[in-house]
């Protein structure tokens, strides 16, 4: 594998300003611009006057449609007033003959487009008489004001009121009610209300009222909704926002609101002389009223913009062709510092430039570029052949510039994660990085040299001593990159760790066994001497056994699985992996800690002497079983001792044995708990024990728990 160093970005330089000025291409993008941009400022001013003279008709023709429309309603208005100024001085009403008078309203009713309906003058305004019943909507819940204001209104000023928008009971029924007083003896006794059927006056306002996308709405004083020349059934009855603020301004002109729709709306509103408060309100769109100014606005707008862009294109080509040799020049330059290959873009060596000039500094660069190559050759062959590990490292980024063979070797990394992309500090141990001789030298000068720790990808540690100087820098003597070599030292270090720890482990070791030792001699019993040496040598063989597997492993830990084969092999059958006379074990691999193999033994010792002379294993129908697994989540190894077959317990024992004592205490000792329970069926025991403090973590043991 090839060091290649990090290709760097090339940057385009531009000669000094102090020399030459702007560069061209801005001279004739400027000349471009003062050519165009006169003819561009009168052609703007004279659109944007065509175009105010383009709204300013709009919006004028939009205020004259609001204006005779608001006259066209105040008229049928008006002529709906005197119907019912007429139905309120029939002289039926007079003779108090209601029949003959709901005859001649009906015909007046069905005319209007509409019915009627005779009230009571007198408080509460009782209702005498309607030519539909079926269709009144008074006496529904109202929107607008309620029938009684309406007829209040007439009998209080003896003229004929109108009322806003009534929303009847049922679903989509509305209504507009004119009361006129009827009088007898020159008193108000009756109100006669002629009900209208807002439809009437939508399909006028359709017949009379704008085109197109301009709407035509009559709003009541509540500034709902009355009658629209458009979709009259889904907007009647609703509020028009921004009517009222369009009504207010109309000597300004129009406004604009939110439209039913969401879109921005042009409203303009003239007021109905003859229902005060009413409006008629005409609404255009955002949309339709731009067409009328913004599109040649726009139209002139975009030709003038094609041709500046027109001829700032066309200079950018000439700019183009004019400084191409320079710029494949600039470019050749670069490559040659950065220690490149020549770019491959028509500028390779034997491709002479068009101008005499720039032809001599074409020639100029490949003889510097031939120079850098010889001793760019020079020095590649050293570094790739190198036994150590050798790297560059830009000292202003921090990251790797090459690396050779057996630097990627040493860190488990190839050339393609490294270069470019990582640096010493992504490579060195959190704890080493204040040591790291290359990142040393990156905060300081001179040459630096140490050991410290590199990790690969895996997680593994190598020992590396690593020498570092600075390679290049600038003309102001800054840091331009750094070089080091770095030989791998981890068999080393590694042998002088395990000699210390085991010095360390073996003294710790040996004053643990005699402390035990010590202890078994002193509380063991016996009856006679034999039976105390038998208890004595027991325990000491099960410490022994557990010491010759730790030795076995180096101290590095012990089998649990094999620790208790050796305690219980003579019960087993086969390898003991399956259940059969005696005993049987289950459980993952696993693996102990040398303190929790110690202490494990021990209790493995002390459970299964006490099945051979008092449990399951004192008679041959007797089984044992011990299981083991580790709980992931709580972080506990569980262990579990189960005795069937034996004889049954007697219990608790008055008074706990060294053995009871024995076994709680090196489970205490390793941070555990543990609970006896003497059932007739046999012994059972149960421990959990920090798997921290008593596993070591180098298999996946899995969480499945025997039955």
């Amino acid at each position: 594998m090839a060091a290649t160093p990090v290709q760097p970005r090339l940057v385009r330089t531009s000669p000094p300003r102090a020399l030459h000025g702007r560069g061209l291409r801005a001279h004739l993008a400027g000349l471009v611009l003062a050519v165009l941009a006169p003819a561009v400022l009168v052609g703007g001013a004279s659109a944007w006057h065509l175009a105010e003279s383009y709204r300013h008709s709009f919006e004028a023709r939009l205020q004259d449609t609001a204006g005779a429309l608001a006259l066209f309603v105040g008229s049928a208005l008006e002529g709906q007033v005197a119907t019912a100024t007429a139905l309120a001085a029939s002289p039926t009403l007079g003779r108090d003959d209601l029949e003959g008078f709901l005859a001649w309203a009906r015909q007046v009713g069905a005319t209007a487009g509409g019915w009627v309906v005779v009230h009571d003058a007198a408080a509460g305004y009782r209702q005498q008489a309607s030519t539909a019943l079926h269709r009144t909507a008074l006496a529904g819940p109202l929107a607008g004001p309620s029938a009684a204001e309406v007829i209040g209104r007439a009998i209080e000023s003896g003229r004929p009121a109108i009322s806003n928008l009534f929303l009847g009971p049922g679903p989509g029924r509305t209504a507009v009610a004119i009361a006129a007083p009827a009088r007898q003896a020159g008193q108000v006794t009756r109100v006669v209300v002629l009900a209208l059927d807002p439809e009437r006056l939508s399909e006028r306002l359709q017949q009379n009222g704008p085109t197109g996308y301009v709407v035509a709405s009559i709003v009541d004083g509540d500034g709902r909704i009355v009658a629209r020349s458009r979709e009259h059934g889904r907007f009647a009855g609703s509020l028009l926002a921004g009517w009222q603020a369009a009504a207010a301004a109309e000597a300004a002109g129009p406004v604009w609101r939110p439209g039913t729709s969401g879109d921005a709306t042009l409203l303009t509103a003239r007021p109905i002389r003859e229902a005060p408060g009413w409006a008629v309100v005409v609404a255009a769109p955002q949309a339709l009223y731009q067409r009328n100014w913004f599109v040649p606005l726009a139209g002139l707008a975009a030709s003038a913009l094609a041709a500046m862009a027109l001829g700032l294109l066309v200079a950018a080509g000439l700019a183009h062709r004019v400084l191409r040799p320079v710029h494949a020049l600039v470019r050749r330059a670069e490559a040659a510092a950065a220690g490149l290959p020549p770019p491959k873009d028509g500028t390779a060596a034997g491709a002479s430039a068009a101008v005499a000039e720039f032809e001599v500094l074409r020639l100029a660069s490949e003889r510097a570029e031939a120079a850098l190559a010889a001793r760019e050759a020079e020095f590649r062959a050293i570094f790739e052949t190198a036994g150590a590990g050798m790297v560059e490292v830009d000292a202003e980024t921090g990251r790797f510039l090459r690396v050779n063979r057996r630097f990627c070797q040493l860190v488990g990394r190839s050339e393609a994660a490294l270069v470019g992309a990582l640096g010493p500090a992504d490579l060195a141990h959190p704890e080493d990085r204040r040591r790291n001789p290359a990142l040393s030298l990156l905060a300081a000068d001179g040459a630096v040299e140490g050991e410290s720790r590199l990790l690969r990808p895996d997680g593994t540690l190598v020992w590396v001593r690593m020498s570092a100087a600075i390679s290049a820098t600038d003309a102001a003597g800054r840091k331009l990159r750094v070089v080091g070599v770095v030989q791998d030292i981890t068999g080393r270090r590694q042998a002088e760790e395990a000699r210390q720890v085991l010095t360390r482990e073996v003294d710790h070791r040996t004053k643990n066994v005699l402390a035990v030792v010590q202890a078994a001699l002193r509380l063991s019993r016996g009856d006679t001497p034999e039976a105390y040496m038998r208890a004595v040598e027991g325990r000491i063989a099960a410490l022994a056994r557990a010491h010759t597997m730790l030795a076995e492993g180096r101290w590095s830990g012990a089998d649990l699985g094999a620790l208790a084969m050796a305690e219980l092999g003579g019960f087993l059958n086969g390898a003991g992996a399956e259940a059969a006379a005696g005993a049987s074990l289950e459980g993952p691999p696993l693996r102990l800690a040398p303190a929790g193999a110690q202490a494990i033994a021990m209790v493995l010792h002390e459970l299964t002497t006490n099945a051979i002379r008092h449990g399951a294993l004192s008679v041959p129908s007797g089984q044992v079983r011990l299981g083991w697994a580790v709980d992931q989540a709580e972080g506990l190894l569980r262990l579990r001792w189960s005795e069937r077959g034996g004889p049954p317990p007697e219990g608790p024992p008055a008074h706990g044995g060294f053995g009871i004592r024995l076994v709680r205490a090196n489970i205490a000792q390793l941070g555990g708990t543990m609970r006896f329970q003497w059932a007739r069926e046999g012994l059972e025991w149960e421990a959990e024990l920090p798997a921290s403090r008593t596993l070591i973590a180098d298999r996946d043991p899995g969480t499945t728990f025997f039955d």
